[in-house]
């Protein structure tokens, strides 16, 4: 289940920051997330389970992503540098502060290769505002690994094409525009990540470090036992 989770947010954060770091050196993004495939009645009883947003910091290509979980709060860090992803999990209520690291060619392991998409990508007349922009709708009809999905986003001239540096390239390359709005299907649930807001501010680089008061172990199995100990 751990594993399921953080494939899952890997994805989602894939295309984060690429476009407000073509404009803006440093700041924040501020994200909703919404689950529209399952029912309202299990949303409410999954409301402390599902994560409802997300907050992004960005500075010269880095980036630190947090996201609010049961019990605590899940953090991705991203340094190009580095060719890894930092992965920590923060629970105050226990005081518990574990993290491991994942290369970048693992990370693609996961991901599964991006070499096998076939995307045909059809832009619509649809549009709408998000944070401020206008964005005009695309569906995505992909096959992953001989799997048929379909998916949509929204995208907007206004932004600079962005340029995700990962397996999403192959998806979204062909879009004249950065996303506003995206859809990731991971384990047969749909997540719909929007973005909210966008602030340019200085941004500490202490932020994209998680420092000695956490303990480091190997993979996400030995973080989810030792969160339970």
């Amino acid at each position: 289940m751990m594993k399921r989770v953080f494939i899952a947010i890997i994805c989602l954060f894939f295309v984060q920051t690429a476009f407000a770091q073509n404009t803006i050196k440093q700041g924040k993004i501020f994200y909703e997330m919404d689950f529209p495939d399952i029912p309202a009645e299990q949303k409410t009883a999954m409301a402390e389970m599902l994560p409802k947003d997300a907050t992004a910091y960005f500075k010269d290509g880095k980036t630190r992503v947090e996201t609010p979980m049961p019990f605590g709060k899940l953090i991705i860090i991203r340094d190009p540098n580095k060719k890894h992803f930092l992965f920590a999990f923060n629970n105050a209520e226990r005081k518990k502060k574990v993290a491991f690291i994942k290369t970048d060619e693992e990370i693609k392991k996961m991901l599964g290769d991006s070499s096998k998409f076939q995307v045909e990508i059809e832009i619509t007349k649809e549009t709408k505002k998000i944070a401020g922009f206008t964005a005009t709708k695309a569906i995505l009809k992909m096959k992953v690994n001989g799997q048929d999905i379909v998916t949509e986003c929204w995208f907007s001239k206004e932004i600079p094409k962005i340029n995700m540096g990962g397996e999403q390239d192959d998806v979204y390359s062909k879009l004249d525009g950065g996303l506003l709005e995206y859809t990731t299907i991971q384990g047969g649930i749909k997540t719909v990540m929007r973005i909210r807001q966008i602030l340019q501010e200085e941004i500490n680089d202490k932020l994209f470090e998680l420092g000695p008061s956490y303990k480091m172990v190997n993979n996400e199995d030995e973080l989810a036992t030792e969160m339970l100990k």
